[in-house]
Parts: C-alpha cells; structure tokens; sequence
C-alpha cells in the first residue's frame, strides 16, 4: 500500500478520505467521522481528484478500487457484483422519500399562512414578525464588495467578483455557514462587478458584467467549485452589465441590463449542453439593476432603473409559452415602492427583497412577494444594526437568507448576515 502510495503521491489523510468515499459518505458526513470541516474535506477531495486525474467521486473510487487504494472484499471484480439486498437497504432504498415529503410540509404551512391564516392585507396585518429579531451578525467578508455574483453549492457559498474600495476585483471568496468561516479562493480571470451568477449543475455562470474601465462586457466564465477553476463559455450576444439573471430548469436566463450607452430590455437564454445563446421576447420595460427570481414555474423580474426612472413595476415571464411563440410576459402586482440595486431571493413560495434604493436615493428595508396572492408585505428593518442597504449579494440555503457585502450610501461593506425566512405567524385562536 506504501507503494502505491508513493506512485499516486496520495497522502495517509487523502487515502482515509478516498476509503470513506467509496462507503458513499457525503462531505459533511467525512468532516465529521474525521473532526474536521467540510471545507478541509472538499481540499483534500480536489487534491485527489487532481493525482489521480479523475473528474468525480465515482471515478476515484473505481480507481481505487482496481488500484488498491480502497478496500474490497473479493476485490474489483467482487465490487462489480452486486450484493444481496439486506432488509436495512431495502429500507434506505425508500429513505429519500423523507426529504421531498419534509419540504412538500413546509410549503405546505408557508403557503398555508399566507393564503388562509393571514386577513387581507392592511398595515396592521403586514407587521407579521418582529422580523428584526429574525437577523444574525456573521462572520465579515475578507474585503468589503458590492455588486457580486453569489451562489450556493453543496451547503457552501461562494461570492465572485465585485467591487470594493480598490475598485474592480475579482475575487472569489468561499464561506462555509457550518463553521461560520471564509477563505479565498482562484480569482475570476476577467475582474467585473454589477454581475450576477446562476448554479446550474456543478458549475457557477457569470456573464458579463462592468470592467474596471467602465465599460460592459460580454464575456461567459463558468466556475467549477469542485476544482476551484475556471472556463470560458460562448460570449454573450452583446456586452451587458447590471442585469437580472436566473438558473431556471437547466438553463440560464438573463434580462435587460446596460449596455455602457443605455438601459436594455433584452432577454438572452443560455444552454450550457450547447454552449449556446438565444435571444427571447424582450421584455415590457427596459432597465438595468432590476431583480429577478424563480417561483411556481414564472420567472419575475421587479423594479429597476433606466437611468432617469426607477421602476416600481412586476412583470412574470413564461419560458415555456416564450418557446411556443404565445404572449411571454404578464404585469403583476406593482412593489410597495419604486426600487433598484436589491437582492432578490425566493424561499419555497415567497420572494423576499432584501435592500435597494428608491428614487430619493435613499436604501430601503426588507420586502417580502407572495406570488400565490399577487401581494406585498414590507418590514423597514433591515438587518441587525438597523442599516439599510443596496448592492448587497443574497443566497438562500435551506430556511435561512445569507446576505453579504453591499453600500451604505457610497461605503462598500464586508458585512454579512443571515435571516431566518421561514417562520411560524402567531395569531389569535391558531396554534402553533
């Protein structure tokens, strides 16, 4: 085994990780037989994916496997045979039917308490919460941004890019909400900010987006967080900052934005199967630092600026009709306040809006759409010091919010933040 060892230059620490992949343990679930984080796990999963020049966990355990490195009774070709079922698998086979079943509950109760619990809306029954309390001080980014790409991958956070006191960057720094801890990561080859980024798969796409001269871009580069790098993808069809952008059912769609001379109200669909652009129904309103989120089988995009006006308008667009050529967009319940420059997060059947700025160029609170009602909630809190926001990148992970970096009127921030969405609504007579 020492032998094999030195050939594939896998350290004793690596060979334990590989052994316990090949059982099927997940990450979180190594880092905790080993007492170590998630993060060490997915380093040291990279650097053996690296030596043995094999792209995914199945892979490297195959090779370890005929190599010696894992452990098989009977060895590769016994691996190979399938082993009689115990009555403990047959019961796991079925386990997974507890995940769906655990979120179906909880859309359950969140749609339940906004669709029956809750009196039409008035002031007094917008005041659901005291939602300030639902707020939790993180650790600080390693340098203070606004205007970053963020996304969520295996429990973990990555925030790309942005631009801090220095200017442009492209940073990309990894936050891993278990241990309330940061590390930076290979910087994005082109340095933007006022971008976005959408998971699809095991890879993170950021478009376009401002360079440090100014101006837009219309470069594609795709981050891949299990080996820290990055590619290139087909360039867009123009070059765009600011825009709106959303992952929605394996592909990739970004709406208006700024083309360095005006606002736009273009809609680009990308498919990274084939690395390709298509252009769709353009959308109503033109403009630029608007929002954009996924629910119920719609993508909405609210809010937004062209320049001279900030928007406070709701319009949803209808991908599948869009592909059958019948009337893509429709106008939906206008915001509580014209907006622009707020992160925008959907959590099971709620949309919330975290920040933003309206036209007095003042940064707002913290709203909240229900897409089953067409209706608006708003809370002026928002965060724990009381300090509203714009510009900030928000990432959602289970019922809690991450939010992170932003402006405080010019100041660019390394604050971060986490808000509990998910929440029980006590009114009288109900039982919680």
């Amino acid at each position: 085994m020492s032998a094999m060892t030195d050939q594939n230059n896998l350290s004793g620490r690596e060979i334990e990780i590989l052994k316990l992949v090949a059982t099927g343990l997940t990450n979180r679930e190594i880092a905790q037989e080993l007492t170590i984080s998630p993060n060490t796990v997915k380093v040291h999963l990279r650097n053996i994916f690296e030596k043995l020049s094999v792209a995914s966990r199945t892979e490297a355990t195959l090779y370890g496997i005929e190599h010696g490195l894992v452990d098989v009774p009977g060895g590769f070709e016994a691996a190979a045979e399938p082993a009689q079922p115990t009555w403990q698998d047959e019961l796991r086979k079925y386990a997974w039917i507890g995940v769906p079943l655990a979120v179906l509950v909880i859309v359950f109760l969140v749609t339940f308490t906004f669709n029956i619990l809750l009196p039409p809306p008035t002031p007094e029954s917008q005041a659901l919460a005291e939602l300030a309390e639902r707020w939790t001080s993180l650790a600080p980014m390693p340098a203070a941004r606004a205007g970053m790409a963020a996304a969520a991958y295996d429990g973990e956070i990555y925030a790309i890019a942005g631009e801090g006191p220095e200017g442009v960057s492209g940073s990309v720094f990894n936050y891993s909400p278990e241990g309330d801890i940061w590390a930076q990561l290979s910087d994005k080859p082109t340095p933007v900010a006022d971008v976005h980024g959408a998971l699809i798969g095991e890879r993170i796409y950021v478009p376009g987006g401002r360079r440090a001269d100014g101006e837009p871009t219309d470069i594609l580069e795709i981050y891949d967080p299990r080996r820290d790098s990055w590619s290139m993808g087909a360039p867009l069809p123009q070059a765009v900052s600011a825009y709106a952008l959303v992952g929605f059912e394996g592909q990739m769609y970004l709406f208006g934005g700024w083309d360095g001379t005006q606002a736009l109200d273009v809609v680009y669909v990308y498919d990274p199967q084939t690395d390709a652009w298509q252009e769709g129904t353009a959308m109503p309103t033109a403009r630029y630092y608007a929002g954009a989120a996924q629910a119920g089988g719609k993508i909405f995009v609210f809010g937004g600026w062209d320049g001279d006006q900030v928007f406070d308008i709701s319009e949803s667009y209808l991908p599948a009709r869009d592909q059958n050529q019948e009337v893509a967009w429709n106008t939906e319940a206008p915001m509580p306040i014209p907006l622009y420059a707020m992160s925008t997060i959907p959590v099971t059947d709620i949309i919330f809006f975290v920040g933003g700025r309206s036209p007095n160029e003042n940064e707002t609170g913290l709203f909240y759409y229900s897409h089953n009602q067409n209706s608006w909630f708003q809370e002026e809190t928002p965060g724990p010091q009381g300090d509203p926001i714009s510009f900030s990148s928000s990432v959602a992970i289970g019922g809690l919010i991450y939010n992170f970096g932003g402006r405080l009127g010019e100041r660019v921030l390394a604050r971060s933040q986490s808000y509990q969405a998910i929440f029980t609504i006590s009114l009288p007579g109900i039982i919680n």
